[in-house]
């Protein structure tokens, strides 16, 4: 038997094709149809256009992609031992943006995608998780609304700003503006603590043990209640290797196949067309069924994401479920809004930490122009997982632009048989209502995948 649903509520849509055996997935192909073309859009652009596209790659994060662009073409400046000079003002500002975006995120993500089709699981009626008019819904669209103004103090506007430029940031925040940032942090926080988790964040915080899910009320609370009551802890494991390519003052770097390894190499990623439709038909593979691309790291498919940033820096509270769940449709989700919590914190942190006396931006005394040939590569942790970008450029135009974004990671298709991250988490599900909700688990983002 085949079935075939189209996943809505979600950047763009996406197509679940599921072969059944025995009233099991057997086989299954996630498609991405709306191709968007973007490298090819920024081919022969000048560089610095990049900084103006690539925030628009993508509704929800723009920050990521713009901090990945310039990260790119500072590194292009780097390789020609021009290295720019950054201000730790200028790191935080980019930094807070960009966490400020992941949390915005994170709160849309767990009301908006995932507790609407959790609750259908649950034995009682929870009518105010309902999509569009139940009351968490509203609230939690009224307090994402309301963070994401704590980024436009810094940005100008959101989304799709462009704030960030090689030497630095165009923003030069006031000690009134960081107070207006930290308030809307304190809002947030308050949300988190009073609906989400029922508890006090630095409490929240001190938890180290899986036994302390026990303690966890709020929202929460009924996720993890429907989560025991439905088995979501045995289902949706795949390889259980974790990767996380960007460094940052809020994660760091590092992959877990058997072990943990902090060596990470951009040499080991390589990207397949082998399942993938292209514009150039005389290339186009008979086996081609989606627009998104395969990701591999040295020949292996790993999970991106707050679950792995979460075990790969080892946050006690989500590892230690981790080793008990493995990477299970729970933990993955639990994971996400543990990070939430260590974010609005980590934040809050980083905000205090600006000297408003730094300069924001120093200006880089060679011109890209002035560059024969450059390359540049660049990571950063968006709110679904690592983003990577590499570019070529001769005489200042862009000869060639790559983008890997968290989706293509976690939701690409298999190749040679070995079946991709989210597919081996699917398949051996006996519901395909479980099934969209272990999709959802990833985050879904089809204007991504399909740039």
């Amino acid at each position: 038997m085949k079935t075939v649903d189209i996943v809505e509520r979600i950047e763009g849509e996406a197509k679940l094709i599921c072969q059944w055996d025995k009233e099991k997935i057997s086989d299954v192909k996630i498609q991405f149809l709306n191709f968007r073309g973007f490298e090819f859009i920024l081919k022969d652009k000048p560089i610095l256009d990049a900084l103006v596209y690539t925030p628009r790659i993508c509704g929800i994060c723009g920050q990521a992609h713009l901090k990945a662009t310039v990260e790119a073409i500072e590194d292009i400046y780097k390789n020609h031992n021009e290295e720019l000079t950054l201000t730790n003002k200028a790191k935080l500002l980019r930094e807070i943006g960009l966490n400020i975006e992941i949390i915005d995120s994170h709160i849309k993500w767990f009301y908006m995608f995932i507790m609407p089709d959790i609750v259908k699981f649950s034995n009682n009626s929870l009518e105010e998780y309902s999509a569009l008019k139940g009351k968490k819904w509203l609230e939690a669209s009224s307090i994402a609304s309301e963070t994401i103004k704590s980024l436009a103090v810094i940005a100008g506007q959101w989304p799709h700003t462009s704030y960030m430029v090689p030497g630095g940031v165009v923003s030069d925040p006031t000690l009134l503006d960081l107070v207006t940032m930290q308030n809307y942090m304190d809002q947030a926080i308050r949300f988190y603590e009073n609906s989400l988790i029922g508890t006090n964040l630095d409490t929240y915080l001190s938890f180290n043990k899986s036994e302390d899910l026990y303690k966890v009320k709020g929202d929460l609370k009924d996720f993890i209640t429907i989560s025991f009551e439905n088995g979501f802890e045995k289902i949706g494991k795949s390889y259980n290797r974790h990767l996380v390519l960007g460094d940052s003052l809020s994660f760091e770097k590092g992959k877990i196949s058997r072990k943990l390894t902090k060596n990470i190499d951009y040499e080991n990623i390589e990207e397949f067309t082998t399942n993938s439709f292209d514009i150039d038909k005389s290339k186009v593979s008979k086996e081609a069924y989606t627009w998104s691309k395969t990701a591999l790291y040295a020949n292996s498919f790993y999970e991106t994401g707050p679950l792995s940033r979460a075990v790969v820096q080892n946050r006690s509270f989500v590892s230690d479920i981790h080793k008990h769940y493995n990477d299970s449709m729970f933990t993955r989700v639990l994971a996400r809004m543990d990070e939430l919590g260590f974010l609005l914190s980590k934040t809050k942190e980083l905000i205090q930490q600006i000297n408003i006396n730094e300069e924001s931006f120093i200006k880089p005394k060679v011109s890209l122009k002035d560059f024969h040939y450059g390359i540049g590569q660049s990571s950063v942790e968006a709110c679904r997982g690592s983003l990577y970008h590499d570019v070529e450029i001769e005489n200042g135009i862009i000869s060639k632009y790559d983008v890997i974004t968290p989706t293509v990671w976690n939701l690409g298709p298999g190749i040679d048989n070995k079946l991709s991250t989210s597919q081996k988490a699917i398949v051996g599900i006996d519901s395909l209502e479980k099934a969209k909700l272990i999709l959802r688990s990833f985050d879904v983002c089809s204007v991504c995948t399909t740039h």
